[in-house]
C-alpha cells in the first residue's frame, strides 16, 4: 500500500512549523526590575564607596530563550543626585559638584555597537557625564532566566579627568579622593507587559 501524497505533505507541513517554532527567537523591549551598582574609589585619608539609588534602562533584546541573538536602543540614565556616599552628606555634595549637577543633572549611557558571545556581551558606547561624551569599552556578563529577565554583572574603571571632571577635595584640599574611581553593576531587567 503506497502512502497517502497528501499524508506526506501535511507531515512535511507539520514538521518544518515545529522546526520553525523551536527556533523563534522573542524581540521585546525591556526595563529595570532590580539593580545594584556602586561606585568605588580612594582618597589620602580612606576608601569610599557611593551607591546609585535611582538608575533607567530601556533597551530592545532578541533572545531564544537561554542566549541574547540581539541588541538595539540601549540607554541607561542615573540621576546625579541619586548616588550617596557611605561616608555622609558631606561627600555626597562633593561628588555632585564634581559631576556639576546644577548644570549636568543626568548621566547616560547608550550602547553603540556590540558582539554577542555565550555568556558574555563586548560593547561599546557613549558615557557622558558633567557634560563630556566619551566612547566606553565595557564587556559584560550575561543570563538569560527561565522567566525572560536577563540579568547583566561587570564592572568599568573610569578616570575622572577624562570628563574634565575635577576629582573632590575636603578639609582647604588636604584630603582628595583619587582620580579613577570602579563602577560596579548588578542589573535585572524585564520585558515590558
Amino acid at each position: 500500500m503506497r502512502p497517502n501524497p497528501n499524508f506526506k505533505c501535511l507531515f512535511a507541513v507539520f514538521f518544518l512549523s515545529a522546526i520553525v517554532f523551536a527556533k523563534t527567537v522573542i524581540a521585546q523591549n525591556y526595563q529595570t526590575k532590580t539593580f545594584k551598582m556602586t561606585i568605588e574609589g580612594t582618597s589620602t585619608l580612606h576608601d569610599w564607596i557611593s551607591d546609585v539609588t535611582k538608575l533607567e534602562f530601556a533597551g530592545n533584546f532578541v533572545t531564544d530563550g537561554v542566549k541574547v541573538r540581539e541588541v538595539k536602543d540601549v540607554t541607561v540614565k542615573i540621576p546625579v543626585e541619586s548616588i550617596r556616599s557611605t561616608k555622609g552628606k558631606l561627600m555626597d555634595n562633593k561628588t555632585w559638584e564634581a559631576f556639576k549637577y546644577d548644570k549636568y543633572p543626568t548621566i547616560t549611557y547608550k550602547l553603540v555597537t556590540l558582539s554577542v558571545h555565550d555568556g558574555l556581551l563586548k560593547t561599546t558606547g557613549t558615557l557622558t557625564m558633567a557634560g563630556a561624551a566619551q566612547s566606553t569599552a565595557m564587556e559584560i556578563h550575561y543570563t538569560v532566566m527561565p522567566s525572560g529577565d536577563i540579568r547583566f554583572t561587570g564592572s568599568h574603571k573610569i578616570k575622572m579627568k577624562d570628563y574634565k571632571m575635577e576629582p573632590p577635595t575636603a578639609m582647604m584640599g588636604t584630603i582628595k579622593v583619587g582620580e579613577e574611581v570602579t563602577v560596579k553593576f548588578d542589573l535585572t531587567i524585564t520585558p515590558n507587559k
